[in-house]
């Protein structure tokens, strides 16, 4: 009997300890590389909305960085809330605006010129440019469902690419 219990104990401790390493093997390191987990961040919106990007796992992320005295941010725009308008249901655009860089009172001059419906955050103190190396603008990264970087593209994107990046993720 003790052999029994000895046997069956050390194959659950065995069997625990494969699970953890298993479990552990799953995680992505975060970091800027595709392939990494996007690392982590919370801005407010002009309404002083708090947005995580954490939050957003289980869609597609287009996150985009921009500021409004940028003139091929300002030819992304029209292409990206277009974009939006077809694909929000399945992808979610969320564009940080390099307040630091910029100001309040333009950022929401340029959200009603442009008509934007996506969210924009506000990176006031340049902490998500630091974070994400941002330079130059714009720059985006197309996040996958779990949070991983699947591209990173610099410059401004067209419709038909944010079509082609996130239809080739899963």
């Amino acid at each position: 009997m003790k052999k029994l219990l000895a046997t069956l104990l050390l194959l659950v401790l065995v069997g625990y300890g494969l699970w953890q390493v298993l479990a552990t093997g799953n995680e992505k390191a975060t970091g800027l590389e595709i392939g990494n987990a996007a690392p982590d961040f919370a801005l407010k919106t002009m309404e002083g909305k708090e947005i995580r990007l954490s939050e957003l796992k289980g869609k597609k992320v287009i996150l985009n960085f921009w500021a409004t005295w940028c003139p091929p941010c300002q030819a992304e725009m029209p292409e990206m809330q277009n974009f939006y308008e077809k694909y929000n249901k399945d992808v979610e655009i969320l564009a940080v605006n390099l307040t630091s860089q910029d100001s309040r009172d333009k950022v929401a001059s340029f959200m009603k010129e442009y008509h934007l419906t996506f969210p924009v955050v506000l990176d006031e103190e340049g902490d998500v440019l630091n974070l994400y190396k941002i330079s130059p603008i714009p720059t985006s990264y197309i996040i996958d469902r779990e949070g991983i970087i699947r591209h990173k593209y610099v410059g401004p994107m067209t419709y038909d690419q944010m079509v082609e990046f996130t239809e080739s993720m899963k």
